[in-house]
C-alpha cells in the first residue's frame, strides 16, 4: 500500500466519528481500509464492526443494485459505495470482510449476493428465506437457536417465485436504454418465472416476547448474539402476496454492533433514509404487539 493512500485509511479510522460521517465513502477508501484490515490481521469480527461503520451515513436508496452494464433486466451497478438498502448494505459489509485483497471484492460480492456466485437476474439471492441465508451457509451459520434456546420458534411460509415473476410490472426494468422493447423484455422476465416452482421455507426466529419479558429485559438473551452478526426482520407467513405475488418470512436485515457494552442494530434503514445505528432495545420495543413482525433470525459469519 502506498504511503499516501495507507494516510488515508489511518485518518478515516482514527477521525472523529462526527466528521466522519460527513464524508461519503469512496471506493478507494472502502477498498483501502480492506487492505488495512488484512495487513493488521484483523479477525472477523472487526472487519465486518469497522467496514459497516465506514458506510454510515449513506443514504438508503431501494434497489439500487443490479447486473450491471450487461444485465438484461436490470443494468444498475453490481456494486456501489454512495447509496444503499437493507440488503445490499450488508452484502457490501460482508464482502469486504470476506476479502483477502481490495481485489477480491467484486468476486466475493457476486459470491454472497448470486447462487454460485453466477450474475444474472434469475440467480440473485431475491428472498432472504429462501434464497440469500440458505445459499450464504458456507459463509454464514445459522445460530437463532443457540441465541433464542428453548424459546426459539420457527416460522414457515411459502416463497412462491412463479407468481412473483408475473407480478412484476415494467418498473422492474432497471436503466435500460430507450432502444430496448420494454413489454418484450417484461413478458421474457415473466417467462423466465416459469422454471421455478412455489417453495416451502422454514425460518428459526428469536420472538420478541423471548426479549421482553413483562417489564423485564432477557439480558442473557442478548449477551448471546455476537458482535458482527447478521440480524433478519422475521415475519411469519406476512401476508403480502396480493402485491407482490408471493408470501415472505424476512422484510429487512441489519448488522448488530456492541458500542461500550450496548448492543445496537447498524442498518440501511428505510425510515431514517440513511445507513444508521438504533438502539436495539428501543428498535424492537416498537414492534412488542405488532401485528407482523415477530422476530429475528442471528446468523454469524464463520469465515
Amino acid at each position: 500500500m502506498s504511503s499516501k493512500r495507507y494516510k488515508a485509511v489511518l485518518f478515516s479510522i482514527l477521525m472523529p466519528c462526527s466528521i466522519y460521517l460527513a464524508q461519503a465513502t469512496t471506493a478507494e477508501q472502502y477498498y483501502a481500509l480492506i487492505d488495512n484490515q488484512v495487513a493488521a490481521s484483523a479477525s472477523t469480527e472487526q472487519r465486518i464492526v469497522q467496514l459497516s461503520a465506514s458506510l454510515l451515513g449513506a443514504p438508503y436508496v431501494d434497489g439500487n443494485l443490479g447486473e450491471g452494464e450487461f444485465g438484461q433486466y436490470d443494468r444498475d451497478p453490481l456494486y456501489r459505495f454512495d447509496v444503499f438498502d437493507c440488503t445490499t448494505y450488508v452484502e457490501t459489509v460482508l464482502a469486504g470482510a470476506l476479502s483477502t485483497s481490495s481485489h477480491d471484492f467484486a468476486d466475493n460480492i457476486n459470491k454472497i449476493r448470486y447462487q454460485d456466485g453466477l450474475v444474472s437476474f434469475v440467480t440473485r439471492n431475491h428472498f432472504a428465506s429462501a434464497d440469500w441465508l440458505p445459499n450464504n451457509q458456507g459463509l454464514l451459520q445459522d445460530i437463532t437457536t443457540q441465541v433464542g434456546q428453548a424459546e426459539t420458534l420457527i416460522a414457515t411460509t411459502v416463497i412462491d417465485k412463479p407468481a412473483w415473476y408475473q407480478a412484476m410490472k415494467e418498473d422492474r426494468l432497471q436503466s435500460l436504454p430507450d432502444s430496448v422493447n420494454k413489454q418484450e423484455r417484461l413478458d421474457a422476465l415473466h417467462n423466465e418465472g416459469q422454471a421455478f416452482q412455489a417453495q416451502s421455507v422454514s425460518t428459526a426466529y428469536v420472538p420478541l416476547t423471548a426479549v421482553f419479558q413483562g417489564d423485564q429485559i432477557n439480558q442473557a438473551l442478548l449477551d448471546r448474539i455476537p458482535n458482527g452478526s447478521i440480524i433478519s426482520m422475521v415475519r411469519p407467513d406476512y401476508d403480502v402476496k396480493k402485491w407482490i405475488g408471493t408470501n415472505l418470512n424476512i422484510t429487512h436485515q441489519s448488522i448488530a454492533v456492541r458500542k461500550d457494552g450496548q448492543l445496537f442494530l447498524r442498518h440501511a434503514s428505510q425510515l431514517k433514509k440513511e445507513v444508521t445505528d438504533e438502539d436495539f432495545i428501543e428498535y424492537f420495543a416498537k414492534y412488542r404487539d405488532h401485528a407482523t413482525l415477530k422476530g429475528f433470525n442471528v446468523q454469524q459469519a464463520h469465515f
